[in-house]
């Protein structure tokens, strides 16, 4: 005899989400942002840094985050009217052929992203902890199948973890933004540092909205939690924006 899962265990994967299963904005915001820290990103940000002085760097960013923001900002709206996942909608938009394209090439995106990710984890605590080099690949594996369990246990799961990782986050972040501007020499030395690369602007603001185009696609599978339109549009511009 097989046993049968419940929908709420399987976050809904093939219908849309019961409106007494959606999610309150904080909720929303915390699992985006939770979402949108991301190791790429910041290297995307260490890039762009050395190529322009300060204020275009933040012309730039503004540019490129806006842009992805209201890009995913749009498709969270249809997630929240509809109720439904990424793969589900994609359906709806390509057909069942189609759709089979744009799940391999977002899933393939996602690979890189999973792997991008457990490697930079890994490699980082060995540096900062000084453990051997030999604890890099068993710690990848560790550090797979620790997200691997989040992701199954579905929205609740990120949303148990986004509360502990994301304050931590923030703080962490202000640290590092403290840190380095007292070695720049507070805001006049980074208003005077001259740049050291060589990209356009297009480039930049390219590179910007690239690095997590994927992700912005894929959030509509945690915006479809949202009680409304209003709350996935104003969660997601609230994570993607200042990202």
């Amino acid at each position: 005899m097989t046993s049968q899962v419940s929908p709420q265990e399987q976050d809904y994967p093939l219908s849309p989400v019961p409106m007494d299963q959606r999610r309150s904005i904080w909720s929303m915001g915390l699992v985006l942002l939770g979402f949108t820290f991301f190791t790429a990103t910041m290297w995307a940000g260490g890039s762009i840094g050395v190529a322009f002085d300060f204020s275009t760097m933040l012309l730039v960013l503004a540019v490129g985050n806006l842009l992805l923001g209201s890009y995913a900002a749009i498709l969270g709206y249809i997630a929240a009217k509809t109720g439904l996942n990424t793969a589900l909608m994609s359906r709806f938009t390509f057909g069942e052929l189609g759709s089979k394209l744009s799940d391999f090439i977002l899933g393939f995106t996602q690979i890189g992203w999973y792997a991008w990710g457990t490697a930079t984890m890994a490699i980082l605590l060995v540096k900062l902890t000084g453990m051997p080099e030999s604890w890099t690949t068993p710690l990848m594996v560790v550090f797979g199948f620790g997200f691997c369990i989040t992701a199954f246990i579905g929205y609740k799961g990120l949303e148990m973890l986004s509360r502990f990782a994301v304050p931590a986050m923030i703080i962490l972040v202000a640290v590092s933004m403290t840190i380095a501007t007292s070695d720049a020499g507070r805001f006049s030395g980074l208003l005077a540092i001259t740049p050291a690369g060589d990209m356009t602007m297009a480039a930049a603001i390219t590179l910007v909205f690239g690095t997590f185009v994927s992700g912005g696609t894929q959030a509509t599978n945690w915006t479809r939690f949202a009680k409304s339109g209003k709350t996935a549009v104003i969660a997601t511009l609230a994570a993607f924006f200042p990202r």
